[in-house]
């Protein structure tokens, strides 16, 4: 199949969504004709693929530059990689829906999917109140012109079914950002000054809002009680940010932003991971998936936007507590601080369900098999207006 890819950011921009687009093109080339278009003049190159800066956002309009390329080289797929943000200020850009209808109706022949990493802010202040009206209407403009949409987290799918009752819901969840690389661990953790004798709990990932910092804190400190050698190691923006929430009394390694193959490597130089979401793990979470796919314990949360099949998960392939629940996730980090063989334990189990169901050849394999040619045609479809 023609493949092409659409964001606006790719490496080596720090864009997550950038990031699964590379991995993602990548994973598909083998079998696969695919063209990443994007708005990086100097994107780095993606193995197998062909990338086309195509358009720019300098105004909301310039995303309507993306028709000239699929003028002359028309894929059977066009791939849309959305998070509101990403295509304007505010989460709002008109043109991003209109644009792809308008290439919708004048291209029958090709059809458009929707992957769809963040849907529209919730209504938890007065600002987000503001961008969610806009930011739901595009996401129903977008996938009104869809043939097929991907969503990251399992939960999503069936809340968005009612909003697009005649096309194929999906579920898609991200892979690890981090290619793996070899280990210097020793060498490492002297770099970062950590003793071999530490307890290194890992951090990964910006300090943002939707993590619960003081879960951490409330174990650090118990840990610290007792007297066992715990350190926190965060790699990543926002170093500051966290030292806030953990106070001065946690002991806390800020390493912050690094390449690839050095986050790998800081990666393994962890004992344990933590992964306290607000509204529980989710298969959309690229910095957990990193840990996983590096054998590291992890102890995260469950909640509402943790799906079935990491449900069934908690307690083989990583450790998990209640939402809002310190005692309990105190408890979980305790286990895995205290005992090395059950971090080995833990850290293989979810290992090994990465590689089976989270690493990039199977995602590829999985949306392949969902935009094969024995799809159905594409219903005809008004534009946007």
């Amino acid at each position: 199949m023609r493949i092409d890819l659409l964001f606006p950011a790719l490496p080596p921009a720090y864009d997550g969504i950038g990031d699964y687009t590379a991995h993602l093109g990548a994973a598909l080339a083998p079998r696969h004709d695919v063209r990443i278009l994007t708005a990086s003049p100097d994107a780095d190159p993606v193995p197998g693929c062909r990338v086309t800066p195509a358009f720019d956002l300098a105004s909301r309009a310039g995303i309507q530059a993306v028709a000239e390329p699929l003028a002359s080289d028309v894929p059977d797929w066009l791939v849309l990689q959305y998070n509101p943000f990403s295509y304007g200020r505010w989460g709002l850009n008109l043109s991003l829906p209109r644009t792809i209808s308008a290439l919708r109706t004048a291209r029958p022949q090709m059809r458009v999917a929707l992957m769809v990493h963040e849907p529209f802010v919730p209504v938890e202040n007065w600002r987000f109140a503001l961008f969610t009206t806009w930011q739901r209407w595009q996401l129903w403009a977008l996938g009104s012109a869809a043939d097929a949409l991907f969503f990251s987290i399992e939960p999503w799918v069936d809340r968005f079914r009612a909003w697009f009752p005649n096309t194929p819901l999906h579920h898609l969840p991200v892979g690890s950002n981090i290619d793996r690389t070899p280990a210097h661990r020793t060498a490492d953790r002297t770099q970062l000054g950590l003793q071999s004798s530490d307890i290194v709990c890992g951090l990964f990932g910006s300090a943002h809002e939707s993590r619960d910092f003081d879960l951490v804190r409330t174990a650090m400190l118990r840990l610290l009680d007792e007297g066992l050698p715990v350190r926190v190691l965060h790699v990543g923006t926002g170093g500051d940010q966290i030292r806030a929430p953990l106070g001065p009394d946690v002991p806390l390694v800020a390493a912050g932003p690094q390449p690839a193959p050095l986050v790998s490597r800081y990666l393994s130089a962890m004992d344990l991971y933590l992964a306290p979401f607000r509204k529980g793990l989710s298969a959309r979470r690229g910095s957990v998936m990193a840990a996983l796919q590096h054998a590291r314990p992890v102890v995260t949360t469950l909640g509402p936007d943790t799906g079935p099949a990491l449900q069934s998960s908690a307690g083989t392939a990583f450790l998990a507590a209640p939402l809002g629940r310190p005692a309990p996730f105190t408890e979980q980090v305790r286990r895995l601080a205290l005992d090395p063989a059950l971090r080995e334990h833990i850290g293989e189990a979810g290992q090994a369900l990465y590689q089976s169901t989270f690493d990039w050849p199977r995602l590829a394999e999985r949306m392949e098999s969902l935009l094969s040619p024995s799809v159905p045609s594409p219903r005809s479809r008004a534009p946007v207006s």
